[in-house]
């Protein structure tokens, strides 16, 4: 369930509000994000808003589009990586979405959708697995 919190908050985040993008149709390659805000829900349980260093979150995130891939440093020190399968490009958004399934890292898989907006660099996130959602928001900026 650790790895789940860690690797939601890896997918995703901020950087001051900057834009995505200098233009409609210019994404860069490579976009850093950092979470402002992280819930989890879960099934019978409600909501609550976690702390990143509670649940060995990633601060900042390394979204990788040509590389299709999202990673980040956890604060144990070890990498989170997860790979973008789909890539869609709307007139103002970014959406990035993928799936995991380790069973030696995580005991059930997780599917993960976010979305960046391409002018203020906002983000919104979720992360679902057995019975919980995560969801992030946060701000991206490109480099």
């Amino acid at each position: 369930m650790n790895y789940l919190k860690s690797l939601v908050i890896t997918a995703f985040a901020s950087s001051l509000g900057m834009s995505v993008a200098t233009a409609e149709d210019d994404i860069k390659d490579v976009v850093i994000c950092a979470v402002t805000e992280i819930h989890a829900c879960a099934l019978h349980e409600g909501c609550k808003e976690l702390n990143p260093k509670d649940v060995n979150a990633i601060d900042f995130m390394r979204v990788d589009i040509e590389a299709m891939e999202l990673s980040g440093r956890r604060y144990d020190g070890t990498i989170g990586r997860v790979e973008i399968e789909k890539k869609t490009r709307l007139p103002k958004l970014l959406l990035l979405q993928g799936t995991k399934a380790e069973p030696d890292e995580l005991k059930d898989g997780l599917a993960y959708s976010m979305a960046i907006h391409v002018e203020t660099g906002r983000l919104a996130a979720s992360v679902a697995s057995t019975e919980t959602v995560y969801s992030m928001l946060g701000n991206c900026h490109a480099l």
